[in-house]
């Protein structure tokens, strides 16, 4: 049908208008990680006046090597060269996005042009691995185009001017141009793990994509982005490092979901021990001189605001007090609190709230127990006193209380020998009952999941720690095992966003046996939790250590110790590694 020419102007015009009003409302609901290092290069350089660098990194305090991959080809050129990337996103359980649009970031090496040579973007969103079976696509196709805006984002990647010596001189070739491609009609996405699968057209020369850069940092373990090459099966992309002979990593792209977002996901289960209730892991010890002394709580948030109090009698001591600091009152802040043992009846839990700085006492179990389990099994946004109670040669028990002094629910799972592990496995806000077993050596992990009912999954050893986290940032609780390898942590994640194992491989482990206490928590605040370390050792007593998610590796002094694992000090993030 041959429309008029007139009214087609105007429609164009009007769709034009309506598709970049619906971009321009759209908020960022969801980004991947960013690129900008800065005005001045790690060499001293500086960025021209309004830019900043991009610049490729080395890890905090490594002077042999950095990463060297500037940018990964996502680009189609015409019949020759047909590319592209795909990244991955997680919509957390009880919420849904609507997405308008997504936000890539793309070079061409030597365009000095003052307009983007971005010409087309065609991309598509799946639920689930691109072209993976039993993966669907959501929105999009590999042909249609598009582009919405694609405009200069002031920085330009370079390489690490530094690190391996004598390094790169920075340079403005690679200015990065920040593309949004439309998603028309708006995709709306329920809970789920979703890929943003794209491919960029900026003409015969072709154009580049930059990894995620944080400064101080090669990546995280967790980046996982990919690449298709013509018509080979999508593949993992390495960043082999300058020189070639140091650690891998994996790379993951720095785009922007835009758009806004219904329902609510409740408290994040990466939030623990935030005494300050900002949403990041503070870093907290307690010191007692003997397991009978008194017990003071030492506090370095992460404003560097220093707090703390005196609560319990021998905590890190054996036989002492058991740190179970939870968010028991509901205000978003984790509250210092121990569980003392003794006779039933006897052994009580306190607790002193930060919404009232009041005492709460409640007697609660008995010697033997194992209070590390409090959590939240009712889903009303209040940790519940509980215990776990071995079963010796028969069956083993979960006892937790909701309201104060209220009753007590016990619930039969696990045998004699079991060794418990609680978390929220199915992102309901309620704490499943969990224990891993031994088999022939494995652990064998059997969980009653509050809406998935009976799951039974086989990872790790029975001899690793098992450190309960929220990892992948889904808000359900990941399996993670940390094995004593010689002289070092070896971490491996299994996330439950996407059933994959991610490693500590990349750090060559993580933390020492000999010397370190395991301290998960969020630390950056980036919603997931990250491998974290106290240390003991003589050389850098009570230094904690840190390989956060969104950010470099970094080290913090708070605490000390007489010897190795020894008191004064314990840090309380320790106290539900299992």
């Amino acid at each position: 049908m041959v429309r008029n020419s007139r009214f087609a102007r105007f429609f164009g015009v009007a769709a034009a208008i309506a598709a970049f009003a619906a971009v321009s409302s759209a908020q960022v609901i969801y980004s991947n990680g960013g690129l900008a290092t800065g005005a001045t290069s790690r060499s001293g350089v500086a960025a021209p006046a309004g830019t900043q660098w991009a610049e490729v990194q080395s890890n905090t305090g490594d002077t042999v090597g950095s990463n060297t991959n500037s940018g990964v080809g996502c680009q189609v050129i015409g019949v020759t060269t047909d590319n592209r990337c795909a990244d991955d996103f997680i919509v957390p359980r009880g919420e849904t996005w609507t997405v308008n649009s997504i936000t890539l970031y793309v070079y061409q090496t030597g365009f000095a042009g003052v307009t983007s040579p971005v010409t087309a973007v065609n991309m598509r969103i799946w639920n689930g691995v691109p072209e993976a079976p039993g993966s669907t696509i959501v929105f999009g196709d590999t042909t249609t185009n598009r582009l919405g805006t694609s405009v200069n984002s002031n920085l330009f990647r370079v390489f690490n001017s530094t690190v391996p010596a004598p390094g790169t001189v920075p340079g403005t070739t690679r200015i990065i141009w920040e593309t949004t491609a439309n998603v028309a009609p708006a995709a709306v996405l329920p809970a789920g793990y979703y890929w943003v699968e794209f491919q960029i057209d900026a003409g015969a020369s072709g154009n580049f994509a930059p990894g995620v850069t944080t400064v101080g940092s090669r990546g995280s373990v967790l980046y996982n982005g990919i690449q298709k090459i013509g018509a080979a099966a999508f593949a993992g992309i390495i960043e082999g490092g300058n020189p070639a002979a140091i650690a891998d990593y994996g790379i993951d792209f720095p785009f922007k979901v835009n758009g806004t977002v219904a329902g609510t996901i409740g408290p994040r289960r990466s939030r623990t021990v935030d005494f300050n209730g900002d949403n990041k892991t503070d870093f907290g010890i307690a010191r007692s001189a003997s397991v009978a002394g008194q017990t003071t709580w030492q506090i370095l948030d992460s404003t560097a605001a220093v707090s703390g109090a005196a609560w319990g009698t021998g905590v890190g001591f054996a036989g002492g007090d058991r740190a179970v600091p939870e968010d028991f009152d509901g205000d978003g802040k984790t509250d210092i609190a121990v569980w003392r043992p003794g006779a039933a009846t006897v052994a009580s839990f306190y607790i002193l709230q930060s919404a009232t700085s009041t005492l709460r006492a409640e007697a609660f179990g008995q010697t033997g127990d194992d209070p590390s389990v409090v959590d939240d099994y009712d889903g009303d946004g209040k940790a519940d006193l509980a215990v776990y109670r071995d079963g010796g040669a028969g069956q083993s028990f979960f006892y937790y209380r909701s309201a104060a002094n209220g009753p007590v629910t016990y619930v039969p799972w696990g045998i004699g020998g079991d060794k418990p592990a609680p978390g929220d496995y199915d992102g309901d806000g309620k704490a499943d009952f969990a224990v891993h077993r031994n088999e022939a050596g494995s652990a064998r992990h059997y969980h009653m999941r509050s809406t998935e009912g009976f799951v039974t999954v086989q990872f790790g050893l029975f001899t690793d720690k098992f450190v309960a986290g929220d990892y992948d940032g889904d808000n359900k609780t990941d399996i993670c095992a940390v094995r004593a390898n010689g002289s070092v942590f070896d971490w491996y994640l299994l996330r439950s966003g996407n059933g994959t194992l991610a490693t500590s491989a990349s750090l060559g482990g993580f933390g020492n046996p000999t010397t370190d206490y395991i301290t998960p928590g969020d630390y950056d605040g980036d919603n997931k939790t990250d491998f974290a370390v106290w240390r003991t050792a003589v050389a850098d007593n009570g230094v904690f250590y840190l390989a956060p998610s969104n950010s470099a590796l970094s080290g913090t002094k708070w605490g000390s110790t007489s010897g190795i694992l020894t008191a004064p000090d314990y840090p309380v993030a320790n106290y539900n590694v299992h």
